[in-house]
């Protein structure tokens, strides 16, 4: 009985990939309906014969049907090959991580300062950060693979704070917006370092959302200076929906060379720009976040991978695989059947004349 339930199983599929040929059974029935039906060849009708129905036997009636019956199953085991069974498509639960992340960027003046650097060569702090927000989307897209759905905003803030990509899960256009920021040294409006502004406008944005995770990363140079809304105020806001908060410091201790205009062209003059070390601490520590300090590029890269890597949750994503083509058991069974249908009506099921 095992036995018989294992080749069974051969024969189990969960989808035909070519399903059309399944037209050509109407041609099959139609072959078999007009086999049974006819005469058999060579048969002539007599009014008597007692030794003839010995002859012939009781079950020569139905058995001349048998090598129709068996081409018929033949027949039809390789228009079913022919429709390519696959077994083993079956729905299964794969775990794939997910959450929302507003990415908020400082581009107040001073993220002009050049004291960072990207391959040995001076680069000012905003395009240092561009980079590594690249690469941090890029490693959420490689996370994510096919089944991506992580979503991803930007906000930008100087003296105010406005949001340039809502949360999406198209990460290119977060790039290009990335790509896009800018330091505006024009606009009197954007003047400063409007850090709890930034805060309470990602807090706006992911209040509502409905998955699991949602965090902020806050990267700034400065302190709070503008804005009606505290970072404190703006932390316990965050913390009240749930939202993690990761800060990082941006720039080295001390002095450093901004270009500025003067009479002369533009040079390069050593500024002391505070880092408000203390505020973002305390930001994160409200929202159960955590605070980095990167004075350089490697520690900015290296901020942003491990916030990449606590930051992950779970859920469960349907995916439908197939393993096995069950070409040849259909193909291989039916030509048997085939075979065994020519050389049994030849020996045993010939019609007697």
């Amino acid at each position: 009985m095992i036995a018989l339930m294992d080749i069974l199983d051969l024969f189990r599929f969960s989808t035909l990939m070519n399903p059309g040929f399944l037209f050509l059974l109407i041609g099959v029935a139609a072959l078999l309906a007009a086999e049974v039906s006819a005469r058999a060849p060579g048969v002539m009708s007599i009014s008597t014969g007692e030794v003839l129905a010995r002859v012939q036997g009781k079950h020569s009636r139905w058995s001349r049907w048998v090598p129709a019956l068996l081409r018929a199953l033949g027949l039809t085991l390789l228009i079913i090959a022919l429709a390519r069974p696959v077994g083993g498509l079956e729905p299964i639960q794969e775990e794939t991580e997910v959450m929302d992340i507003m990415l908020c960027l400082d581009v107040s003046g001073s993220m002009k300062a050049l004291d960072f650097s990207i391959e040995g060569q001076r680069r000012n702090r905003l395009e240092v950060s561009q980079m590594v927000l690249r690469e941090f989307i890029d490693e959420r897209r490689n996370q994510g693979g096919d089944a991506t759905t992580d979503r991803v905003g930007l906000i930008l803030f100087a003296g105010i704070a406005w949001s340039t990509c809502p949360l999406t899960m198209d990460y290119s256009i977060v790039e290009r917006k990335v790509d896009d920021a800018y330091i505006d040294t024009e606009d009197p409006r954007k003047q400063g370092t409007a850090i709890g502004s930034a805060l309470g406008l990602a807090v706006s944005r992911l209040r509502h959302s409905d998955a699991e995770t949602r965090i902020v990363v806050l990267l700034t140079d400065g302190r709070n200076n503008t804005g009606e809304l505290g970072p404190i105020t703006a932390a316990h806001l965050a913390a009240d929906h749930g939202i993690r908060v990761y800060t990082i410091g941006a720039g080295s201790y001390g002095e450093a060379p901004i270009p500025q205009r003067t009479v002369f062209g533009e040079r390069l003059v050593p500024v002391h720009i505070p880092i408000d070390d203390e505020t973002l601490q305390e930001i994160a520590d409200i929202t159960g976040g955590r605070y980095y300090r990167a004075t350089d590029t490697a520690g900015l890269q290296e901020a942003y991978e491990e916030i990449n890597e606590l930051e992950r949750s779970e859920v469960e994503v349907s995916e439908y695989y197939h393993t096995e083509e069950l070409f040849f058991p259909y193909a291989a069974t039916g030509a048997a059947i085939l075979a065994l249908a020519l050389f049994g009506r030849r020996f045993w099921f010939d019609p007697l004349p």
